[in-house]
């Protein structure tokens, strides 16, 4: 009975034996199968990626030999690719013929009357179909921008310019160019840009921006017979964007950041003021400067956050009574000649570290909000035989600004923005001084202030039009005497007599800044666009007034009418 029991035993074992390994057989042909499918699977795969770089290289060839030509696109999305299986088919399939796209510009104000170059955002667009006006050279997209203009200038004041106005030099009645009207035509506003673009990953890109104009002067430049103005850089700078975390790099020359925007903080999103006058409204708070700037956006791009460190330079407002020196000092150093390849017909500040510019932006939905601060630090040097020493002065300030969307369909706007503090006078458009001196000969920082209002919209689809108000001053003397010599800005005892009399020497009109007041208005009419690109005639006219603070003889005051024509050509706009 044992033995009967025992060879049951074997006999169970060897069959779940045998069950056993007949189900690891089924399983490893299995696996096999699976092994097989996998290995057809990668085939496939490295097939299309194949497939797919030799495509995209063939249309950057097409691009780069014919960037106008008419080319095939992949099915469901002409000029571009659809994507993988099962989207549209294999990435071999072609749709239709497509044309390329229409010319674009960036999506502001300014960018419509100026062609500015619009950013590709993504790798679609970076690889995808052209806009008239790209070329594509390797995995770099290339966009042209500008417009030729020719403009015309009419001042009741002589101011001796161009296209750009001296708003705080406008003459007072002593001089006869106050008696004069002038006028001019000027093509050296018009402008070129490029913009090049290339995709390091799907999120991580990097830019290249130049934009240059003729408003640069030469020694042999004159108005007489060839002009020969030369070429200037107006921007000149370079991007790393990630757009993932919402971060961007710049370095170069730009708008410096304390200019508002109209969204988040975007290189070429500036709010610049849509006058054809070159040096824009007074209470406009700008310079384009060598920086370094770092912009963090929060909150889904509601919240961007930038700092930059920006290249110094200060406005002196010594006054009519020049630096003094105080017992035993032999000079006061705080500026001087360009050597080298700087300028030698200006002075440049003795600047020691650079402008800080600080700002916030909020975009909550309505509305863009910011709120601006900067630091600046003025130096000079008191020297005295055998000795001397330097100092350093802190000065700056803070404001903001907002643009609020009024009007949907007509795209109407109202904007405000505003500056104050010290020795910010270099910020404004009328560029009022920064600093005078003290009774120890040292940088005196100016309290400052501007403020400019705007309203613009489009009246028809092919009319803008636009307003502006502005204000720059200096809000308050600072001035000293010793014994019977006067010093400083704005002293009340400086000679003011002759302000108002024709011919009167300039020691009977001793001016200092006060306030700088505009009012503008213009617009802009497209009179033909298409394909082939836009024709845009613009009109301005600006009344200026400017004041002095009063001295010994009263308080001189003088004013400018300017009307401004403009007729443009924007070929990739």
């Amino acid at each position: 009975m044992a033995t009967t029991a025992l060879v049951t035993l074997i006999g169970g074992a060897g069959q779940a034996h045998a069950s056993s390994t007949s189900e690891m057989a089924i399983m490893e042909k299995q696996i096999r199968a699976m092994q097989a499918q996998l290995v057809q699977m990668h085939r496939e795969h490295d097939a299309e990626v194949k497939q797919a770089r030799a495509v995209l290289a063939k249309q950057r060839e097409e691009a780069e030999n014919n960037p106008y030509a008419v080319r095939k696109g992949y099915a469901g999305q002409p000029g571009g690719m659809v994507g993988m299986r099962g989207q549209g088919g294999p990435m071999s399939s072609y749709a239709p013929d497509a044309p390329l796209l229409a010319p674009t510009a960036a999506s502001t104000p300014y960018a419509s009357i100026t062609g500015t170059p619009h950013s590709a955002t993504n790798l679609s667009l970076q690889y995808g179909p052209l806009h008239r006006g790209q070329l594509q050279i390797g995995g770099v997209r290339v966009t042209l921008g500008g417009f030729a203009e020719m403009a015309g200038i009419y001042r009741s004041r002589n101011n001796v310019s161009d296209i750009s106005s001296n708003f705080g030099s406008i003459p007072f009645a002593n001089s006869p160019n106050y008696h004069m009207n002038e006028f001019h035509q000027s093509e050296r506003q018009s402008r070129f840009s490029v913009l090049a673009q290339g995709n390091i990953t799907n999120n991580l890109r990097t830019e290249a921006y130049v934009e240059t104009d003729f408003q640069g002067a030469g020694a042999s430049s004159n108005s007489r017979q060839s002009n020969s103005y030369v070429l200037r850089a107006r921007l000149f700078y370079g991007q790393l964007i990630d757009q993932a975390d919402d971060l961007q790099l710049l370095f170069g020359q730009n708008w410096s950041l304390i200019t508002m925007f109209n969204h988040g903080m975007s290189a070429r999103d500036e709010q610049i003021p849509l006058s054809i006058d070159a040096q824009y409204v007074p209470g406009f708070n700008w310079t384009r400067n060598s920086q370094l700037r770092i912009v963090k956006g929060f909150d889904h791009h509601k919240i961007h956050a930038a700092v930059s460190i920006e290249n110094p330079q200060g406005v002196v407002g010594a006054g009519s009574g020049g630096v003094y020196l105080p017992p035993g000092a032999t000079s006061a150093t705080y500026q001087n000649a360009g050597v080298n390849v700087n300028n030698p017909d200006t002075n440049y500040t003795t600047d020691v570290a650079p402008d800080v510019v600080g700002k916030l932006a909020f975009d909550p939905g309505w509305g863009h909000y910011e709120m601006t601060g900067v630091v600046r630090f003025e130096h000079d040097r008191l020297s005295y035989l055998g000795s001397g020493d330097s100092h350093t002065t802190v000065a700056g300030g803070g404001g903001g600004g907002l643009i609020l969307p009024l009007e949907k369909k007509h795209k109407i706007n109202f904007q405000a923005s505003g500056l104050v503090g010290t020795g910010i006078g270099r910020y404004g458009t009328a560029n009022i001084p920064d600093f005078t001196f003290n009774q120890k000969g040292r940088t005196k920082p100016l309290p400052a202030a501007n403020i400019l209002v705007g309203l613009y919209g489009n009246v028809t689809p092919t009319l803008q039009a636009y307003a502006y108000g502005g204000l720059e001053e200096v809000r308050s003397r600072e001035a000293f005497n010793v014994g019977s010599k006067h010093y400083g800005y704005g002293n009340p005892f400086y000679n003011t007599s002759g302000c108002d009399i024709e011919g009167a020497a300039s020691s009977l009109c001793q001016t200092s800044l006060h306030q700088v007041a505009q009012g503008t208005a213009g617009f802009w009419w497209n009179y033909m666009k298409g394909d082939y690109g836009t024709l845009r005639l613009g009109a301005q006219y600006s009344y200026t007034y400017v004041s002095s603070f009063s001295g010994a003889g009263g308080t001189p005051h003088t004013n400018d009418n300017m009307v401004f024509f403009s007729l443009r050509y924007m070929p990739f706009n």
